[in-house]
């Protein structure tokens, strides 16, 4: 019993973390606070709990930009 409890519980906190991504088609422009820009249009995924960017580059590389690194975020137009 104890097996199945514990387990309900990790689904529910794994349930809880997928729902917090947002994955998001097309191209996508992100002003770094240095002032350089980052396009990316492949894989993006947006954790919209902690605002961290993850995509991956132009070679596949994954790669991740966080809220405090960036200032703005803009997707389509």
């Amino acid at each position: 019993m104890k097996k199945i409890f514990f387990a309900s519980i990790l689904i529910l906190g794994l349930a809880s973390c997928i729902s917090d991504i947002e994955e998001i088609s097309g191209t996508c422009t992100v002003l770094l606070k240095d002032g350089t820009t980052i396009e990316m249009s492949q894989d993006i995924r947006q954790n919209t709990r902690t605002g961290t960017i993850t995509y991956r580059d132009g070679e596949g590389r994954l790669k991740s930009v966080f809220k405090e690194d960036y200032e703005t975020f803009d997707c389509g137009s």
